[in-house]
């Protein structure tokens, strides 16, 4: 879903429901059972505002939520939900009648610390704060 509902205010967001259901395993044993590394929905929330006053100058926001999901194919061992949290600011101006844009983005703003997926027999460890920054020119 995306829209802006104001001049200047643009939201993004999603959702996905994942229902997974195992057949045909060896003797049956985990028939019925949830896939491993799947979680069991993921929502996304984004925001971007163009400060008044300041041309150019866009602040950003994004919110990622993900289920839990099952790490052994019998179901007796799972990773809990997560949220991640990110904000970010561009600014876009223009050289010689070209578009450029500076930005820097903090994801994972919390520092959470959290596992991030999991399958067979290792576990994905989500990543800890990150800054970045970025450049880019339209030619």
């Amino acid at each position: 879903m995306f829209g802006e509902p104001v001049a200047g205010l643009r939201l993004l967001g999603g959702a996905t429901l994942i229902h997974t259901e195992v057949h045909g395993t060896q003797n049956g044993t985990n028939d019925g059972n949830r896939a491993v590394g799947v979680p069991s929905f993921q929502l996304n929330a984004g925001v971007d505002w163009d400060v008044p006053g300041l041309q150019g100058v866009t602040l950003n926001g994004r919110m990622l939520r993900t289920g839990g999901q099952y790490v052994d194919a019998a179901n007796n061992l799972s990773l809990p939900a997560w949220n991640r949290f990110d904000v970010g600011a561009r600014y876009t101006f223009k050289v010689e009648q070209r578009d450029v844009t500076l930005g820097a983005t903090v994801e994972n703003v919390a520092n959470t610390r959290y596992w991030e997926s999991g399958l067979g027999n290792y576990l994905t460890q989500g990543d800890p704060r990150v800054a970045k920054l970025s450049a880019s020119i339209d030619f």
